[in-house]
């Protein structure tokens, strides 16, 4: 009897804390829409300003999803091949961008384009005088992405890659196969399903990068305003509607992104 009464308390105890943990969740939600109002979130939603973040944020999302792609699968590959005395050292500085603050990231590259390797001779001058300007233009916003993600990146490939079993890297060798072959034949597609629900987490993180955006691209309203910033830029003028819009949009990306990604894991399972 006392056994029973123990296990009811422990579920009363679990699952009271899961549904107060949910409750919480939809009655913020609730709050938010009656505050703005449906019809002003929809109106917003629909409005050019909200159109424009939109598709900036796709845009730089995916340019910068693609770029840690590229990186990514590489150099988690030589990181989880990689069994050298340094490789302390080495997984400590590419966990470097996951664990500092985004904003903390983002003026140390606000610091590389504007004073490195001087004031009068910085990398971001010579970007001008090349006629591609990085700092307060839309291309930061790529790099300020890239920057925040492909750690990310790193740590999902380079799991996939240890999780492989070496004994049909071993036996593709002894066929002679080169290490290209290797590679792109047996191990990249072994990797697939990582590699798909890498690519929807990314994406989406991109989609709500805020921190390191707003140092590097700055907040110019029609021109660096991805979703994040319109966020900060509606709050800052007091324009809840818009603000709680732009969040419903990101809001709708993760539930999708989080939704496929468990898809995706669940199957590699």
């Amino acid at each position: 009897m006392t056994g029973t009464l123990n296990n009811r308390l422990f579920w009363l105890w679990s699952v009271g804390a899961l549904v107060a943990y949910v409750g919480a969740i939809l009655l913020v939600a609730i709050a938010c829409v009656i505050y703005a109002g449906v019809g002003n979130i929809t109106a917003a939603i629909l409005s050019e300003e909200l159109r424009f973040s939109t598709k900036l944020s796709v845009l730089t999302a995916t340019v910068s999803t693609i770029l840690s792609l590229i990186v990514g699968i590489p150099a988690a590959y030589a990181l989880a091949r990689y069994r050298g005395r340094f490789k302390a050292l080495v997984d400590t500085l590419l966990d470097l961008p996951i664990v500092l603050p985004p904003i903390a990231l983002g003026v140390a590259l606000l610091v590389f384009f504007t004073q490195f390797p001087s004031q009068t001779s910085s990398v971001e001058k010579w970007l001008e005088a090349l006629g591609r300007p990085i700092v307060y233009e839309v291309p930061a916003i790529v790099v300020a992405q890239f920057a925040v993600v492909s750690g990310y990146a790193l740590r999902i490939l380079k799991a996939a890659f240890e999780s492989q079993d070496p004994r049909l890297r071993d036996v593709a060798r002894t066929l002679g196969l080169s290490q290209w072959k290797i590679f792109f034949w047996i191990e990249l597609p072994q990797s697939t399903t990582s590699l798909m629900a890498a690519t929807v987490l990314l994406w989406a993180r991109a989609m709500g990068e805020f921190g390191a955006t707003v140092v590097l691209a700055g907040a110019t309203p029609g021109k660096t305003d991805v979703l994040p910033i319109s966020i900060y830029l509606a709050l800052n003028r007091a324009e809840i509607d818009k603000a709680l819009a732009a969040s419903v949009v990101l809001i709708l990306v993760a539930v999708a992104a989080l939704f496929l990604f468990r898809k995706f894991v669940q199957r590699a399972v």
